[in-house]
């Protein structure tokens, strides 16, 4: 009989999003912006990518729009990691100003399979000696992947960027 463990890591923790607001001219251009980037930002192919869904509200004063995104990359046999981003935001009809908020959370899947009997004490023994230490150094790639990505899109829309991306260092850094 197959046994299965399977962790989950939130990469942002204590946070769960990282959130990046803005106001001013041509708030469409971020969802342009990040389907251009993310396949080479994050060094996936096109497989490792999708943009689920894409809405437009023409109807009124403004144009609203809300699109998502989510980006599966393999950092190791056992370990996929999986970023969410999601934009909201409008813009007006008559000129091309309005505001949007980007959301972005990210997460590592460690998935291990095997018999029963053996999987746990294997499990055990293997993440004292090895694991933990590789597990951790993965949460803090995908965490300041998160950052990095969010610092570019600022870059891209001249907002003020940080002089040093804030990035995560453990024990083991």
């Amino acid at each position: 009989m197959a046994e299965k463990i399977k962790i989950i890591d939130d990469c942002l923790v204590p946070d769960k999003y990282v959130w990046l607001t803005y106001t001013g001219h041509n708030p469409w251009g971020v969802a342009k912006h990040i389907t251009n980037r993310i396949r080479t930002f994050f060094h996936v192919s096109a497989s490792g990518t999708n943009n689920g869904r894409i809405n437009w509200d023409v109807v009124g004063e403004n144009i609203n729009f809300y699109s998502i995104w989510w980006v599966k990359k393999s950092l190791s046999k056992h370990t996929m990691m999986w970023v969410h981003m999601k934009v909201i935001g409008k813009k007006s009809k008559a000129g091309n100003q309005g505001n949007f908020t980007l959301q972005m959370n990210a997460q590592l899947e460690t998935e291990f399979e095997g018999w029963s009997f053996w999987l746990k004490p294997l499990w055990l023994i293997y993440s004292y000696l090895f694991y933990h230490r590789v597990r951790r150094k993965m949460i803090e790639r995908c965490r300041n992947n998160v950052y990095n990505f969010r610092e570019e899109i600022k870059k891209h829309f001249n907002l003020q960027t940080a002089e040093s991306v804030p990035t995560a260092t453990g024990t083991y850094g």
